[in-house]
């Protein structure tokens, strides 16, 4: 480049940087949603790294599905010896229950009961209110309840809230009474989820022991947190314990593995998110193209002077592509403020997805989000390549222009007009522009890469940029199409509509364009509110009629008898289900063992980057199984390979009915042998049937089903269905956590509730990012209409002048708009409610339905919006004088 090119370049920018408003604001905007987002990723998984420890528990932590052996408790004392620090977590459902019947509130409540040993926490602070050390608070307390001593608790502030206590009050838990000392705020290691089952409470195992809630067979999470001396190594440790406790089938995990829940909806999200923001930046790409085109036709008498002096093509090109850098790197360090301020608002938005007070528990809410320079680099660097690939198009125009066309002031077109007989395809062919071509080719690679960089996976990266195009065609076909409908449409009679058709239909109205950049941005916002819906209607609208009110778990064998006669007592289902429950672990399929060895570091690297298809048949040889033993065959199961055994049939081994996936994922086939263990007894088994199973009708269904006696003496618990009706629920909740203290009481309806308001405050936080696209087509639109200013000013005066009023203009100009928000509108949905059929279909595996609701109030809205930015941009030109603008023609 020389020195005329910067300086030109610079003058150029100085003098009309009025025109490119709307340019900056596109980059702006593409790049404050990218850099947001990244921001934001960034800083969470550099907190979560740091914190690892903390969010853990432990050095290491040891978790099983029921009480440790002796042999590994006898392991885990071994280790104090060493300098190696130990402490034991509970972690289970339970129910509590208010003892003054005075108060308001809800009489009983579902709670997530944690029970902590006094070294906890070895990592973190427990942060309660009021402050207090909280051994001493979970510690047994002098006379809090009903004259008696009794143990502490600190629970959650929505406990308090929803029965109506406070600080002070007590609770009972299963056999127990126990006062409330303390509101608990944040736990370093509690799990970040989106759903919980209900409130937080924290006691002491000793407390634990005094409520009597752990029965043979209860659903208990045993934790066991490492802290090991700073001088030794975690892992050498850590490979150690997988290998001792494999006869418990114990996961030993590290704190480098800490959250990983946490850690893949983080990196899920910010990634969709993160390509949402691309989706902007894109849009606005084409805000920037329609911006340099205009541009460059009201430099069309520069260009001539230019060439005629002696400046040849690439020279112009070059020097206007360094002018639109300059100001994309403008509209960039705008983004960049717009996406530190985005930032700082995410958190708090993906914060009310969880559960737990996430910002709290990375200890992000008193310092705030810290500035990571990565994400700035690269949001200014994507800025920058987005606005060089969307000027190359326009600025190729350059190398057509005329001096001598210029100075005659003829009206031509500045690319010459396609023949309207048709040619052959090969001779069209052979006339392309090459220079255009390899532009193009360069254009599509270069924003193929941009997308692969940004989702940091060359398959999501990919798919992403077809789609993208996909739509960007389907789009502008179909525009095309309807615009061709429409000229062939009669003209209407009234001047008004008569007028606003012309417009859009006239050449170089940028309608085609417009329609793109709405369509796009409606398309991405209506998806997520189509998908919404339909998980909402699937799993509330079509809910059984016959669906159960409430899950009973944890019923002991003793006391299955009485709790029929309560419920017969107190509800009209005079057939409450009672299905046994037994929890196992497979030991070996087809005579061959299943063994969970410990593994490498550079293993487990390995096993990360398996196939998906691979981690799947891992999680089912290494979950636990919740069995039981029936005699007729459940609800909604359908034999599909195989037979169910008959009424009376003598069995003289195990037979096994396993649902179809699992069979499919472990290789069984009918006649194959398998081998469970439960609780330290294997229990070997034949495969007799293979069923299909849906899981969707609200009932309980197994991966396996053991013949009638098959598990005889087995520990087992009973779940219980029962269908009551809405007055009755709170009376038969309260009945039966009175009756049976160590019952737990799961209400469908509140956990219906509960998910659709998870669901909606995660579609609250992918549309607060894809209104950046709703926003950067805005501006398009607005560019559009602004690179069209001086011919709609000059129409409007040669109206007024003929007596047209204006109002009729503006009512000219807001048919117009209308008529463009209509057509991105209406195309913008079309698209939605297919790939929301494909989301539905591949995704989810749930049936499609037309959301007419959802699509014309999407329509609508975009109808309203255009005509809202069509009139902003606009406005100005009614009130210009007719002779003011006449004068100089």
């Amino acid at each position: 480049m020389t020195p005329f090119t910067f300086n030109m370049a610079w003058r150029e920018t100085r003098s009309a940087w009025r025109h490119f408003v709307y340019f900056l604001v596109c980059i702006a905007i593409g790049v404050g949603a990218l850099t947001g987002v990244s921001l934001f990723g960034a800083e969470v998984e550099k907190t979560v790294n740091q914190e690892a420890r903390g969010l853990l528990g432990g050095d290491l932590e040891i978790r099983l599905s029921r009480p440790i052996s002796p042999q590994g408790q006898a392991i885990l004392e071994s280790l104090s010896p060493r300098g190696i620090s130990l402490t034991h977590v509970s972690e289970l459902i339970a129910m509590v229950a208010r003892t003054d019947s005075s108060t308001s509130g809800q009489p009983t409540q579902i709670v997530e009961l944690k029970a902590v040993g006094p070294e906890y926490p070895l990592y973190g602070t427990v942060r309660l209110e009021p402050q207090g050390k909280l051994a001493e608070l979970l510690g047994q307390q002098s006379g809090r309840c009903q004259d008696q001593a009794t143990f502490g608790v600190v629970v959650q502030e929505s406990l308090l809230i929803k029965m109506g206590l406070r600080i002070g009050d007590c609770l009972k838990i299963g056999q127990g009474f126990f006062g409330i000392v303390a509101m608990v705020r944040t736990e370093p290691d509690r799990m970040a989820n989106a759903f919980s089952l209900g409130p937080r409470v924290l006691m002491s195992r000793e407390g634990l022991h005094a409520a009597e809630l752990v029965k043979v067979g209860s659903r208990v999470r045993e934790r066991y947190l490492v802290k090991i001396p700073s001088d030794l190594s975690a892992d050498p440790l850590l490979y150690e314990l997988r290998g001792r406790l494999e006869s418990d089938a114990a996961r030993v995990s590290g704190y480098k593995d800490a959250q990983p829940q946490l850690k893949q909806f983080l990196d899920q999200l910010t990634r969709y998110l993160g390509l949402i923001g691309l989706t902007a930046l894109f849009i606005g790409g084409l805000g920037v193209a329609t911006s340099v085109h205009a541009f460059v036709r009201e430099k069309l008498t520069t260009i001539a002077v230019l060439k005629t002096i002696g400046a040849d093509s690439p020279t112009i090109i070059w020097t206007y592509a360094l002018q639109a850098m300059m100001l994309g790197l403008a509209g960039s360090m705008i983004g960049l403020a717009i996406g530190i301020l985005l930032q700082q608002g995410l958190p708090w938005i993906i914060a009310a997805l969880m559960v737990s007070d996430l910002l709290d528990q990375l200890g992000l809410a008193e310092g705030g989000m810290g500035i990571s320079l990565v994400p700035l680099v690269k949001g200014l660097a994507l800025g920058l390549l987005s606005t060089l690939l969307f000027t190359l198009w326009p600025l190729l125009t350059i190398r057509e222009v005329k001096p001598a066309r210029i100075f005659r002031r003829e009206i031509v077109p500045m690319a010459p007009a396609i023949s309207q007989n048709m040619r052959q395809w090969w001779n069209t062919w052979r006339e392309v522009d090459r220079g255009k071509a390899i532009t193009s080719i360069g254009i599509g690679l270069g924003l193929a890469l941009l997308s692969m960089w940004q989702a940091g996976s060359w398959k999501v990266g990919a798919l992403f940029i077809a789609a993208f195009t996909g739509a960007v065609l389907l789009l502008g076909l179909a525009a095309c199409v309807l615009l061709r409908a429409l000229t062939r449409w009669p003209r209407p009679d009234l001047l008004i509509f008569r007028q606003a058709l012309g417009n859009v239909l006239r050449p170089g109205s940028q309608a085609v364009s417009i329609t793109i950049a709405i369509g796009i941005g409606v398309m991405v916002v209506t998806t997520v509110s189509l998908v919404e819906r339909s998980l909402l209607a699937q799993v509330g609208e079509n809910r059984p009629t016959d669906a159960p009110t409430f899950f009973f778990i944890d019923i002991q064998p003793d006391q299955t008898e009485e709790f029929l006669r309560l419920m017969h007592q107190q509800t009209n289902d005079q057939a409450p289900r009672l299905t046994p429950l037994v929890r196992s672990r497979l030991a070996s399929i087809k005579g061959q063992p299943i063994r969970l060895e410990a593994l490498s570091e550079a293993e487990e690297q390995k096993e990360r980057s398996e196939a998906k298809k691979e981690q799947r048949k891992k999680w089912y040889l290494t979950r636990e199984y919740v069995l039981t033993f029936l005699q007729e065959l459940p609800k909604d199961n359908k034999v599909v390979a195989g037979e169910w055994w008959k009424p009376g049939q003598s069995f003289t081994k195990p037979l096994i009915s396993i649902e179809e996936e699992a069979a499919a994922q472990l290789g069984l086939m009918v006649g194959d042998t398998m081998e469970v263990d439960i609780q330290g007894v294997p229990v070997t088994g034949e495969v007799g049937s293979i069923r299909k199973v849906e899981w969707g009708n609200f009932s309980t269904n197994f991966y396996m089903i053991f013949s009638p006696g098959s598990l005889d003496g087995a520990p087992h618990t009973y779940v219980a269905t029962v269908h009551v009706s809405p007055s009755e629920e709170v009376a038969v909740q309260q009945a039966v956590v009175t009756t049976f203290p160590n019952v737990t009481a799961i209400n469908m309806g509140d956990m219906l509730n509960s998910f659709a308001r998870v669901l909606d405050r995660l579609s609250l936080a992918i549309r607060a990012v894809a209104l950046f696209c709703v926003l950067s087509g805005c501006f398009v639109m607005a560019a559009a209409l602004a690179a069209t200013r001086y011919r709609r000013l000059y129409e409007s005066v040669i109206l007024k002048a003929l007596g047209a009023t204006r109002m009729v203009i503006a009512q000219s100009f807001a048919v117009e708009y209308a008529l463009l928000g209509a057509l991105g509108g209406l195309l913008g949905t079309v698209l939605a409610s297919v790939l929301s059929w494909v989301v539905l279909e591949t995704v989810f595996d749930l049936s499609w339905s037309l959301q007419l609701g959802v699509l014309a109030s999407g329509c609508a809205a975009t109808m309203i919006l255009t005509v809202l930015v069509g009139f902003f941009s606009t406005y100005r030109i009614l009130g210009q004088p007719p002779l003011a603008v006449l004068r100089h023609e």
